[in-house]
């Protein structure tokens, strides 16, 4: 909570940071309606055979809202490496806070601009929706994205050990941030993929949630049926937590067995 704070203190000191990062996600998303509206006329958007919908606005906005919230967690990284340049390391070793309490603390921040600059453009998606919505799916869909963002303190957890070795976690997370939304239908179906993308496609936990929450909520087709979908998700989700909460493990032993100096 002390990181939270301090989080939002600095936020409310500089608050050309704050609206600029509250604008962002949705200045993001002004290309896509635009792409959307022009291809439309054009005819160069031929997705909705494939999705399954029409709506393709909705499409976009939803995974591109989702997306804003799995970057989120990892904007922790950022932090640790900011404390790591100007040399603060040592202290946060030293403290008694656990990894997973560092991860949370710094990245309810970015929570929170997230929110603010998402939930309208999603409850923007949902009420053009609202014919294909029931509670059932509701609460589905937010179960789902609870547990994709499990996944997503994996990958923080796995790139905040890494960070700790090799120093460059925030140019992983640039990378990560960058290839996932492609690989992962952000953008696209994935089902246009080269066959080799598409497998590693297949091995993100982040393409089967974003493809259920868009099939309970927009009523798109889904890669496989849902029940399938499900066992994939979950199987993918807390693997990758597990892989990432011992990769952090073993790297952290690793960087206090040969040192902090350096950093």
């Amino acid at each position: 909570m002390y990181l939270a704070k301090a989080s939002l203190l600095t936020a409310k000191r500089y608050k050309i940071d704050w609206y600029g990062n509250v604008l962002m996600p949705i200045l993001g998303v002004l290309p896509v309606i635009i792409a959307i509206w022009f291809g439309n006329k054009l005819g160069l958007l031929n997705f909705s055979s494939i999705i399954g919908t029409e709506n393709l606005l909705e499409y976009y906005v939803l995974g591109i809202a989702y997306w804003n919230y799995i970057e989120s967690v990892w904007s922790s990284i950022f932090s640790l490496r900011e404390h790591m340049r100007i040399g603060q390391l040592e202290e946060l070793i030293l403290t008694p806070l656990k990894p997973w309490e560092y991860i949370l603390g710094w990245s309810f921040l970015s929570f929170a601009l997230t929110t603010v600059s998402s939930l309208p453009l999603i409850l923007i998606a949902l009420l053009l929706n609202v014919q294909h919505l029931n509670i059932e799916k509701l609460i589905l869909a937010v179960l789902i994205f609870l547990i994709s963002l499990i996944a997503s303190f994996g990958f923080a957890f796995l790139i905040f050990g890494l960070t700790l070795v090799v120093k460059e976690g925030d140019e992983i997370v640039s990378l990560l941030g960058n290839a996932a939304p492609l690989l992962g239908g952000l953008y696209f179906p994935i089902a246009i993929l080269p066959i080799p993308l598409r497998y590693l496609a297949y091995s993100l936990p982040f393409t089967w949630s974003l493809d259920l929450l868009r099939a309970l909520l927009l009523s798109s087709k889904t890669i496989l049926n849902i029940g399938s979908e499900i066992k994939v998700f979950l199987l993918l989700s807390f693997g990758y937590f597990a892989l990432g909460t011992v990769s952090y493990i073993l790297l952290e032993r690793k960087m206090r067995k040969r040192g902090i100096h350096g950093f």
